[in-house]
């Protein structure tokens, strides 16, 4: 299925003969050599970082790329193609020093040629992101935060992205947010060449990341080398510690674990409802019979799942209006049962608020921790004042990936007198149905683009109410709204911090949503791998992993 990749990588490394057929290589044991395997059973459609939206495509876009800042495997900000920066304005001025010594690969249009990454690269990245011609998804990070008059052809202000010299870059916003410093550090603000920007660049992709593209056989395989010229040393070392990496796109997920556990793939990521039994017990540990193989990392992942209620005007005669009912449910559903049987351990029961357990600094201590309680749900059912034999149906709307999960809640509703019934869609669908407030009970999940709360509390603001918004839930509070402006504008990160944590509580009480549980990302990889991290954020780093198989 990847013989053209793998010859190629056969062709370039010219291994000696590890398991001779005839005298030629078996390519199929590659996996011996300083190359790091693994699979990707999701799609791939681009290698641009301005059109990437999926971790399939992040994950190799992040091995090709880099942006000014990024993140630690702590979510601390550091410096990547900016060495350093200050910020000044009252928070609206940011001036980035670039690194001297960046080099974008050698590869495609610029083989043969040593091209120094600039200032220049930087605003026109910057800029093409911010083009509404580009038309990338990614076109929000500066939408509402800089002037962008420029791209009206009527209009001369000038981009607010400029290059003082080759090393200096200066932007200016509109207005102080704090968390612009994490939204640069996302994949949609990675720096490409000038020269490279035409709809080529999908699968002709050059960066200055630790590694660059070889081959893309799509829906089949992807190969990256080593970059050279990478900037970055470790104890003395250029990094990558890799000699390149290789990505299958093997669709099922069975498969993918089996070439795992047989040594093909050096890494394995999830462990969805097929193979967690086989894995993990109980408590999300590796079986015994696995414990010398693997080595399995756990980590929290910024990722709420949640059970929603569209609370607005277009469901008023909705039992599911009424806080108590909403309230009931909440205390009835049995979190700490719910991931021991139906996940393996994998996730946290106890829940807070929207924004879970992962994200620097937040103050959980001033939120209501939620509780299985069947006493206080009995007390807001009568509270509610419903009579439940005249109640109609509830209708949870889901996916069937999430059916199992949901027939759970479903039990743990029905245990206290509601009548509860399933409809399973197509995820597209399900999403176009939350949009068009077509349905007001649903499951869903909220993965961080950024990790700041700002980035879960922003799908209750008044403003983004859907279809245009995040705001599924149709949620509306002007306290809220005014809590959320506030702490944006606040410079100091604690009293900010502080703030978002009063007015999710104050949503939280409205109850627009129950919390069932905060992900966790599983990853597993054989012992001989070193140095492979996790994070909240589930981004992959290989630039400091090393494989040691003898």
């Amino acid at each position: 299925m990847i013989n053209h990749l793998r010859n190629t990588l056969k062709a370039v490394l010219f291994f000696p003969i590890l398991y001779g057929i005839n005298g030629c290589q078996n390519v199929d044991n590659l996996k011996f050599s300083n190359y790091f395997f693994y699979n990707e059973d999701q799609n791939i459609s681009t290698l641009d970082p301005a059109f990437a939206r999926a971790q399939s495509e992040i994950w190799v876009i992040s091995q090709l790329f880099e942006g000014l800042v990024e993140y630690d495997d702590s979510l601390n900000i550091c410096p990547g193609l900016a060495k350093s920066w200050t910020i000044s304005d009252s928070g609206k001025s940011y001036l980035f020093n670039l690194r001297t010594n960046v080099y974008f690969h050698s590869e495609g249009i610029l083989k043969g040629k040593s091209r120094k990454m600039t200032a220049i690269d930087v605003v026109n990245s910057f800029k093409r992101i911010a083009n509404p011609k580009t038309a990338s998804p990614g076109a929000w990070v500066f939408n509402d935060k800089m002037d962008l008059r420029c791209f009206n052809t009527n209009d001369s202000v000038p981009f607010p992205v400029f290059a003082i010299n080759d090393s200096t870059v200066e932007i200016k916003l509109l207005h102080a947010f704090k968390p612009f410093l994490g939204i640069l550090a996302m994949y949609y603000c990675f720096i490409v060449p000038v020269e490279c920007t035409g709809p080529e660049f999908r699968n002709h992709p050059i960066g200055t990341g630790p590694f660059k593209f070889v081959k893309w056989e799509e829906e089949v395989a992807i190969l990256l080398h080593r970059n050279p010229l990478y900037y970055r040393f470790k104890n003395g070392d250029r990094l990558p510690y890799l000699d390149g990496i290789m990505i299958e796109n093997v669709k099922n997920k069975q498969t993918a674990f089996m070439k795992f556990v047989q040594g093909e793939y050096d890494f394995f990521n999830g462990v969805d409802a097929t193979i967690k039994d086989e894995m993990l017990d109980k408590k999300g540990r590796l079986k015994p019979k696995y414990h010398q193989r693997f080595n399995l990392i756990k980590s929290p992942f910024l990722n709420t799942e949640y059970l929603g209620f569209n609370i607005g005007d277009n469901f008023l005669n909705h039992p599911l209006s009424n806080v108590h009912l909403r309230k009931a449910i909440n205390f009835a559903i049995d979190r700490k049962k719910m991931i021991a049987y139906l996940r393996n351990g994998i996730g946290t029961s106890e829940t807070y608020g929207f924004v879970p357990i992962g994200m620097p600094g937040y103050p959980y201590n001033d939120l209501i921790l939620n509780q299985y309680n069947l006493d206080s749900a009995f007390h807001h059912l009568q509270l509610s004042g419903l009579n439940l034999k005249e109640t109609e149906e509830i209708v949870i709307n889901t996916t069937q990936d999430y059916l199992e999960l949901m027939i759970f809640v479903q039990k743990e509703m029905q245990k206290i007198g509601l009548k509860v019934k399933i409809e399973v869609h197509p995820s597209s669908f399900l999403r176009q149905l939350k949009k068009d407030q077509r349905i007001n009970c649903f499951r869903g999940s909220w993965i961080a683009d950024y990790p700041d709360p700002e980035n879960y509390l922003i799908c209750f603001k008044t403003e983004n109410f859907s279809p245009a918004g995040p705001n599924y839930f149709h949620f509306s509070d002007t306290r809220f709204d005014a809590l959320f402006n506030k702490a944006n504008a606040e410079i100091d990160n604690t009293k900010r911090l502080k703030i978002m944590a009063k007015a999710e509580q104050l949503m939280q009480n409205t109850v627009p949503c129950i919390v069932l549980y905060y992900d966790e990302s599983i990853r597993m990889t054989q012992n001989w791998i070193e140095g492979l991290k996790s994070n909240p954020i589930n981004f992959i780093r290989l630039r400091e992993v090393k494989k040691n198989k003898k």
